[in-house]
């Protein structure tokens, strides 16, 4: 099945080192990421004529602000690719670019798109957002900033309610912490997997953050990059790797950028996410049971599980014991982050585009010893201001 006019693939894909403190800048992570995507793909950077800038990926110390900064750093890497004029650039996250850039394809606006991002030495939160020196901070009212606080507070609130309505423990978060960590234990480029495995008590004890949330809630902190290549059938059939098709893609926006919540929280209908996994399973013509991996975003273990309710793997209220059964580990029916995820793989600032990585590596069997057997389709979720703010859903199938 086509996802549009003409057929669009995954080609090429690539992460440098993922660790805490590196002492490479996020240019050198970026360029590393880029040209080794390309590689991957066995394509030059001369036929690449399309590229995403994902958003913090201008660490490039150029001039200006807002979109003149986003437009000079889409020229400095214009410059990287040879100094020629590009059939499409965008610009944003991963949830957004990615459908974008395979819908682009598809239709014959470019052959060869990269989505890329890399920081080293950015710290993520409040603490890494540069003050002035010479006056107060301005912000708009519902900042979060105001407080000093950021994600950890918002989701907390968020697992607090969730717990409230559907008589969820604390217990039954830490579930989602165990699972992902074992997977890390089996990928040796994850910052956290030869720390070993987690039990739900060492989850419970950790270093409260912001309750229900405690440290091992929460997702690490790293520098890294990593890169995507995005090609027409055309190209993708003369690449190094069998091509991973995306048969179906979309994106879905609505409300909660960390400053208010529409009642109900939790609607059964659902909001972004739901919108944009319906619409991406419809285009892709599969089910939900049809899926053999999935690669969810796990900002923080209550996002796992309203992720899975949201994807539509199982009804409202019914996340957390999908998990505790055991669905979501290797050998279960939904193998899910199977590289560690944001909670124990990596979270580079921006890592919108590394659970679509870990699904393409494991439709070309490529992961080793946490390999799915036999996967065939496999689905990616990239989000931003929880599930029910901005969404992207890749679905995707091995060739």
């Amino acid at each position: 099945m086509s996802f549009s006019n003409r057929r669009a693939a995954i080609v090429g894909v690539y992460t440098t080192e993922q660790a805490r403190r590196m002492k490479k800048s996020s240019f050198s992570l970026q360029l590393e990421a880029l040209r080794g995507a390309v590689e991957d793909a066995g394509l030059t950077m001369s036929d690449v004529d399309g590229l995403c800038t994902m958003a913090g990926s201008d660490h490039l110390g150029v001039e200006g602000e807002g979109s003149a900064r986003v437009a000079m750093a889409h020229q400095f890497w214009a410059a990287q690719l040879g100094g020629r004029p590009l059939s499409l650039v965008l610009h944003g996250a991963a949830s957004a670019v990615l459908p974008k850039a395979a819908a682009a394809v598809s239709a014959g606006l470019a052959d060869v798109v990269v989505m890329f991002y890399g920081k080293s030495g950015v710290q993520t939160g409040p603490a890494g957002t540069p003050m002035p020196v010479d006056r107060a901070p301005r912000v708009y009212e519902w900042s979060f900033a105001q407080s000093g606080a950021y994600m950890s507070t918002w989701y907390a609130l968020w697992a607090q309610r969730y717990m409230h309505e559907f008589g969820v423990k604390r217990e039954d978060l830490a579930e989602v912490a165990v699972f992902t960590r074992h997977h890390a234990t089996l990928n040796p480029g994850s910052v956290m997997g030869s720390k070993g495995d987690i039990t739900v008590d060492d989850v419970m004890s950790a270093r409260p953050i912001c309750e229900p949330l405690h440290l091992l809630d929460c997702s690490i902190d790293n520098d890294g990059g990593y890169a995507i290549v995005v090609a027409s059938e055309e190209v993708a059939r003369n690449c190094r790797h069998k091509p991973v098709w995306i048969i179906g893609g979309a994106e879905g926006y609505y409300t909660d950028f960390y400053a208010t919540i529409d009642d109900p929280w939790f609607p059964k209908d659902g909001k972004a996410v739901r919108a944009a996994a319906d619409k991406a399973f419809g285009l892709a013509g599969v089910s939900r049971d049809d899926i053999d991996i999935a690669g969810l975003y796990d900002c923080f273990t209550i996002t796992t599980i309203r992720d899975l309710e949201e994807m539509g793997f199982c009804e409202l209220g019914e996340g957390a014991a999908f998990v505790k059964e055991g669905h979501c580990r290797l050998g279960g029916k939904l193998p899910t982050n199977t590289d560690g995820g944001l909670l124990s793989n990596s979270h580079a600032g921006n890592p919108d585009g590394m659970p679509t990585i870990e699904v393409v590596r494991q439709l070309r069997g490529q992961c080793g010893a946490r390999q799915v057997p036999d996967a065939k389709l496999g689905v990616s979720l990239s989000q931003g201001w929880a599930v029910h703010g901005v969404a992207g859903v890749l679905v995707m199938a091995a060739d």
